[in-house]
């Protein structure tokens, strides 16, 4: 498989592939750099072409970080579409896993100031996520707060609340000094899933 990354492996990336190979390399350098370390020339420079070569397919940076975000939401989409019909807390787990297990990436999709939010295969993406993660929280019944019933799109909002600032949390790496005693680093799953119960509930 090395051996596709010469000459021939450079023609395909004339032919199609190169979108694909920036996306990679990007998503590489997303995890392992942050989001700031993320520079076009930088991006096509480890991908073996020219920034100039990006244009056709992004435009520009923020075009290129579009597009992986919008990967992103398509992914994730992926995910909790594979636990429909499960409970709640199940879902949020996988919500917030997903986050986990790709911070950079989903640090990026919800940062307005580096995407464009009104591209079409971005927001579809992002709407297909959001539907998906809607039908999954309606399976429960918020609890009610004061006087008040919360139901419907407002307790569905509440509950996502709970599931992305646990999520954020997590990838921040704001947990684990709450949790030392109990091993956070060792045990990281099975308490987002104790927390997600505490929650959303045993449902």
């Amino acid at each position: 498989m090395a051996e596709k990354q010469t000459s021939a492996g450079k023609d395909d990336y004339h032919h199609g592939n190169l979108r694909v190979e920036l996306l990679r390399v990007a998503r590489d350098m997303l995890e392992a750099e942050g989001i700031n370390a993320l520079k076009l020339r930088a991006i096509t420079r480890e991908a073996g072409v020219s920034a100039m070569a990006a244009t056709p397919h992004f435009g520009n940076l923020r075009g290129l970080l579009t597009a992986l975000a919008t990967q992103g939401f398509e992914e994730l989409a992926c995910t909790l579409r594979e636990g429909n019909g499960r409970s709640v807390k199940d879902a949020g787990l996988a919500y917030v896993l997903f986050a986990v297990r790709n911070p950079g990436l989903f640090t990026l999709m919800f940062r307005g100031d580096a995407i464009n939010r009104h591209d079409a295969a971005f927001t579809h993406a992002a709407q297909q996520s959001f539907g998906l993660l809607g039908q999954l929280l309606a399976q429960t019944e918020p609890p009610k707060t004061h006087k008040s019933d919360v139901g419907g799109e407002v307790g569905q909002a509440a509950l996502w609340a709970k599931v992305h600032g646990l999520a954020v949390l997590a990838i921040d790496g704001l947990l684990a000094p709450l949790v030392v005693q109990s091993g956070f680093a060792d045990h990281q799953e099975a308490f987002l899933a104790q927390a997600l119960d505490a929650m959303v509930g045993p449902v």
